[in-house]
């Protein structure tokens, strides 16, 4: 017997410490727990936000670097077609004279 009355105090001195929430406990518990919820769907969504926004900008850095390489090759071209050697060859067969005063040059920014 007293090792059973050992156990109810013992029960007792538990329940008492370990009692039941009140509503105020209740809600705030509640409070903090949907809180971390809506945190938590709001962090993975500005991540998608953010990876979406990633994708758009290398997609545009494609088309800037796709954009540098057509006018790298346009500034070429002109080089070529401008040549001093060239010009002077389609002046020869057009029957022209070459006057170094009047030929201008074409600059590229």
């Amino acid at each position: 017997m007293p090792n059973e009355t050992k156990r109810e105090a013992m029960a007792q001195a538990l329940q008492k410490r370990i009692r039941t929430f009140t509503r105020i406990e209740k809600a705030f518990y509640g409070a903090i727990v949907i809180a971390a919820i809506t945190m938590a769907i709001s962090i993975i969504y500005l991540q998608s936000r953010n990876m979406q926004v990633q994708q758009e900008i290398n997609r545009l850095n494609i088309d800037i670097n796709g954009a540098q390489t057509d006018l790298n090759d346009a500034k070429q071209e002109v080089n070529e077609l401008s040549r001093y050697d060239r010009i002077s060859e389609i002046a020869k067969k057009a029957g022209l004279k070459i006057r170094n005063d009047n030929i201008q040059n074409v600059e590229s920014e």
